[in-house]
């Protein structure tokens, strides 16, 4: 039996279990934060009020992790550690997840690998925000909350808004240089990694700086150059994934990582590729990582 953890039953929940059901596997979905975990001599986890022996579980596959206080996060990272000790594997691992969700985090490993980024700057101090803000960004550079996705948050600082929302970031303030496209277009690639391929790209152009299809960006097929694949394929080993959604911008420096997804959607993409379902090619990965590890 596998398990996926969602936070909804829509497009990519369904993508995933019709993949199952491919490879005649039987799937079950969970919401993490309506699991719970069963510390005894044989080990449990309850979902949904229905209990299940950790030994009848092969693999979770994770499509959604939910905020919350930092209590719950914790625990909630804690089911799937609790999983993985008793060998049932989580796509992608739960440090994994724990590298990539955590944006202080993601940038110094990416750093730490000599891969392309744009400057970074965090603090929680308000005198050496004020600082980075006067003496290394002049004009305008970009705040990100340290937890977030699907441009949630962010915003541009500049002589019209000189401070972030501090209490949108609890007081930690991750500050990145603004990346100027040459053409002064707003765009941006997201390359679909897979067990160490380049498997779907695509170009994301929106009308606004926050370019992301959530946001509306409007979505084309590319194919992407030898060293933009380098870049995709070394940011996600460095992050230790089994599959990612990496992604990459242009600025007059070059070609720049800006974020790495271990929870990736794909719609956008399977929108533009018609010669592959995108779902299948991930949980064949998944499986066969199943069958190899356990």
């Amino acid at each position: 039996m596998y398990l996926i953890f969602t936070e909804d039953d829509g497009w990519h929940t369904s993508q995933l279990i019709k993949s199952f059901e491919k490879n005649k596997k039987k799937v079950i979905t969970a919401k993490i934060n309506n699991s719970s975990i069963v510390l005894e001599d044989v080990p449990k986890i309850i979902i949904d009020s229905k209990e299940y022996f950790l030994n009848d579980i092969e693999g979770a596959f994770v499509r959604g992790i939910p905020g919350g206080t930092l209590e719950e996060v914790i625990f909630h990272l804690d089911i799937l550690h609790y999983l993985e000790l008793y060998n049932v594997i989580v796509y992608n691992n739960t440090v994994c997840i724990e590298k990539s969700v955590d944006k202080i985090r993601t940038s110094s490993i990416l750093r730490s690998e000599n891969i392309p980024t744009p400057k970074t700057y965090v603090t929680s101090n308000i005198k050496d925000l004020n600082k980075f803000k006067k003496e290394i960004f002049k004009n305008k550079c970009v705040s990100k909350p340290i937890f977030g996705s699907q441009g949630k948050g962010l915003e541009i600082l500049d002589k019209n808004n000189t401070h972030p929302d501090y209490e949108n970031l609890n007081n930690v303030y991750y500050l990145q240089e603004y990346l100027d496209h040459p053409e002064n277009r707003f765009i941006d690639w997201r390359l679909f990694v897979i067990k160490n391929e380049v498997i779907a790209s695509m170009i994301r152009e929106g009308k606004t700086w926050i370019n992301n299809v959530a946001n509306g960006a409007s979505c084309k097929l590319f194919n992407p150059s030898r060293e933009m694949e380098e870049i995709a394929l070394n940011a996600s080993k460095a992050l230790n994934m089994d599959y990612s959604g990496v992604d990459i911008m242009l600025s007059d420096k070059g070609y720049m990582v800006t974020e790495v997804n271990s929870i990736p959607a794909w719609k956008g993409l399977q929108s533009v590729h018609n010669d592959r379902v995108i779902a299948d090619e991930i949980i064949n990965n998944f499986l066969c990582i199943c069958k190899e590890k356990r």
